[in-house]
């Protein structure tokens, strides 16, 4: 995606400014890296902990836990209204772009997705889902992990959760997979969303049935019923909205897994290391890059922040901060006192993070700790990608079927 430069605000201090773009980190091999959380700590080792960037319209950069947990957590300062870079990359999508008071109802709205007895029959649906994945792949000896299992298990697991077809499962993961911004699919890809989406509440206002959508479709909000643009994007952002997240983190963690063959083997025989395991994995290999809006003149990390300003968070940075997180590199599912906002944190935290905590213990429990042991393909490696989600579009294991 070309990188709209602009001029340095007379606000912004020479020795912050660096040339910066998400979308194409330094280390990348015609797009990609074998391991894009190393690049990221790269970043967070050689830069300040805020910098500003020309590039992609201008806006700051943070890489520190301690900023970003003040920039999700102090609404009064910091607006969700702008969360991608640059501005306006991305349509306005209903609740995760808004502020209090209009936030509260509409995430309430979301929420009614993720009650436990329906977070309950999701996991049965996502076990079931995985046991008969890895059935059928284990005599092959190989596989391409994330678009073999972590492409399916989490994908038909939503789908299942907001009650829609699971036939619909590939189509919305390759969608997913090229509506990531500054991707070049991501236009034609955005567009076919919009098409899907507004097809899918036009079928449930014909024949709504008992699903999670349907009851968006009629649902009011504030004492009123729903905009036509509201309705949209409501159900785009829960029908879209958990499509990648777990698909990636699965896969980070399996290619870490893959390099690393004890922790395989010390996962497969502690079981009991497995709670930690999820809270190390949501720590280690963070996905999403998160933006808020300065609503007002203020300060962060002692650098003046003019209202108006936009200011990036690289959120799996806030767990591989050393800071907080000692040997931050290293995977420890014993590991104390962690601390990340790979999920978000305050007013905008993932409503589907305890879905996700389920489906990664399900990866554990069942591929680690029921397949042979694995290793990466010989010849192959995997490729990553930087953007605003940190993505897996290729991963080839082996492992000996027999």
């Amino acid at each position: 995606m070309p990188s709209m430069v602009v001029e340095q605000p007379s606000h912004v201090p020479d020795e912050l400014v660096r040339d910066f773009d998400p979308y194409n980190l330094p280390g990348l091999v015609n797009g990609y890296s074998d391991d894009i959380h190393a690049l990221w700590k790269t970043i967070q080792d050689t830069h300040p902990d805020i910098f500003w960037t020309p590039r992609n319209g201008g806006h700051w950069v943070v890489t520190r836990y301690a900023e970003m947990a003040k920039l999700t957590t102090e609404a009064d300062r910091f607006s969700n209204l702008e969360p991608f870079v640059p501005k306006g990359i991305i349509p306005h999508t209903g609740p995760s772009q808004m502020d209090a008071p209009e936030h509260g109802p509409f995430r309430r709205l979301v929420a009614q997705a993720f009650t436990p007895a329906l977070l309950n029959k999701a996991g049965m649906r996502a076990r079931a889902v995985a046991v008969d994945i890895i059935e059928r792949l284990r005599p092959q000896g190989s596989c391409d992990f994330a678009l073999d299992f972590a492409g399916i298990m989490p994908v038909i697991t939503f789908l299942n959760l907001l009650g829609m077809s699971e036939d619909d499962a590939p189509y919305l993961l390759d969608l997913a997979k090229r509506n990531v911004p500054g991707q070049d699919t991501a236009q034609a890809a955005a567009a076919e969303t919009h098409d899907y989406i507004a097809n899918l509440i036009r079928e449930r206002q014909v024949r709504p049935t008992d699903d999670f959508v349907s009851m968006l479709v009629s649902a009011q909000v504030m004492g009123r019923d729903l905009t036509e643009t509201e309705r949209h994007n409501v159900v785009q952002l829960v029908v879209t909205g958990g499509l990648e997240t777990v698909m990636n983190t699965t896969s980070f963690a399996m290619v870490h897994f893959a390099r690393h063959p004890e922790l395989q083997r010390e996962l497969r025989e502690n079981p009991d290391l497995h709670e930690g395991a999820v809270d190390e994995i949501s720590r280690r290999f963070g996905t999403s890059n998160i933006a808020r809006l300065a609503k007002c003149d203020t300060e962060l990390c002692g650098v003046a922040i003019r209202e108006g300003d936009q200011i990036l968070s690289i959120y799996p940075l806030s767990g591989l901060d050393e800071r907080v997180n000692p040997e931050p590199m290293l995977f420890d599912p014993r590991r104390k006192a962690r601390r990340h906002i790979n999920f978000g944190s305050g007013p905008h935290t993932c409503l589907g993070a305890r879905l996700a905590r389920r489906e990664i213990r399900i990866f554990l429990e069942e591929w680690i700790g029921k397949m042979p042991e694995c290793r990466i393909a010989a010849g192959t490696q995997p490729r990553m990608a930087a953007g605003l989600i940190n993505t897996v579009h290729g991963f080839y294991l082996e492992w000996d079927p027999a």
